[in-house]
C-alpha cells in the first residue's frame, strides 16, 4: 500500500513538474521584460527632462542675445534722441522710458539667471547653489547654503539637483515662510552616496511641506519633485519635530548612470 502510495505520488509530481517548470520559466521571462519595460521608461524620463534643460538653455541664450540685444539698441537711439531733444516734455518723456528699459533689462537679465544659471553651464555645483540660495532668498525668509562636495558631479545629476532644490525651496516659500531655511550637501564617500538636508523651523500649524488639502487641488510642485527624486533613485525621510522640520534626501553619486 505504501509503494503504490509513492508511486502515485511520484507519478503527480512528474506530470506536474513540466508545469512548475512551465511557471517558473513564464515568472523568469515576465520579470526580465518587466525590469527591461522600467529601464526603458527611465531612460526615456531622464531624456525628456534633459530636453527639458536644454529647451530652458535655448530659451535662456535666446532672451540673452535677441531680446537683451534689442533692448540694448533701443537705448542707444533713445540716447541719442534725448541729446537732440530741446523739447522739456519729450526729454521728460524719453528720460522716463530709458529708466523703465533699464528696469526691465535688469529684470530680464534676472529671468534668464533663473531659468538657466551660467554656472550650470560649467556644471559648478557649489556657485550654482549658492547662488540659487541668495536668488531665492526674500524680505521674509533667508535661504543658508552649505555644500561640502569634493567629488565632481556628472552634469546631468547637477541640473537634476539643481530642479529639485529649486522646486523644494518654492515649496517652503509658498507654504511655510520660515525665516530661516538650512540647505546642506555632503558627501557620503564610503557609501559613493550625497546626502541632501533641508531644514527649517516650521510654521505653527505644524503642517509638512504640502498640506493633504493642498495635495488634493492638484498642484504642480510635488509631481515634479517625486519624479526627480526617482530619476536620482533617491530615498528621502522627514523629521518634524518641536516646531522643527528636517528632510534628508539620499542618493547615488552616479544615479543616471
Amino acid at each position: 500500500m505504501s509503494n503504490s502510495g509513492d508511486l502515485l505520488i511520484t507519478e503527480i509530481f512528474f506530470l506536474l513538474l513540466p508545469a512548475f517548470m512551465l511557471l517558473a520559466t513564464m515568472v523568469l521571462i515576465a520579470y526580465f521584460y518587466l525590469r527591461r519595460f522600467n529601464k526603458t521608461i527611465r531612460r526615456y524620463k531622464i531624456q525628456k527632462l534633459e530636453e527639458v534643460e536644454n529647451e530652458r538653455k535655448r530659451i535662456a541664450n535666446d532672451l540673452h542675445d535677441f531680446v537683451a540685444g534689442k533692448l540694448i539698441m533701443i537705448k542707444s537711439e533713445l540716447n541719442e534722441s534725448l541729446e537732440t531733444s530741446d523739447d522739456p516734455r519729450v526729454f521728460k518723456n524719453i528720460s522716463q522710458g530709458i529708466t523703465d528699459l533699464n528696469k526691465f533689462h535688469n529684470e530680464l537679465r534676472y529671468l534668464v539667471e533663473y531659468i538657466y544659471p551660467k554656472e550650470l553651464l560649467s556644471g559648478n555645483i557649489r556657485q550654482s547653489l549658492t547662488q540659487l540660495a541668495d536668488d531665492m532668498s526674500n524680505a521674509n525668509t533667508r535661504i543658508l547654503m552649505d555644500v561640502e562636495l569634493e567629488c565632481q558631479l556628472p552634469k546631468a545629476i547637477t541640473h537634476q539637483l539643481y530642479r529639485l532644490l529649486q522646486e523644494k525651496i518654492a515649496n517652503i516659500l509658498v507654504h511655510e515662510q520660515p525665516p530661516k531655511i538650512f540647505i546642506g550637501l555632503f558627501e557620503n564617500e564610503e557609501d559613493q552616496e550625497v546626502s541632501l538636508s533641508i531644514s527649517y523651523n516650521a510654521s505653527q500649524t505644524g503642517k509638512p511641506i504640502i498640506s493633504q488639502s493642498n495635495r488634493k487641488r492638484g498642484g504642480r510642485g510635488k509631481p515634479i519633485i517625486d519624479e526627480r527624486l526617482k530619476v536620482l533613485k533617491a530615498r528621502h525621510h522627514a523629521v518634524h519635530t518641536d516646531g522643527f522640520f528636517k528632510e534628508t534626501i539620499l542618493f547615488p553619486i552616479h544615479s543616471l548612470s
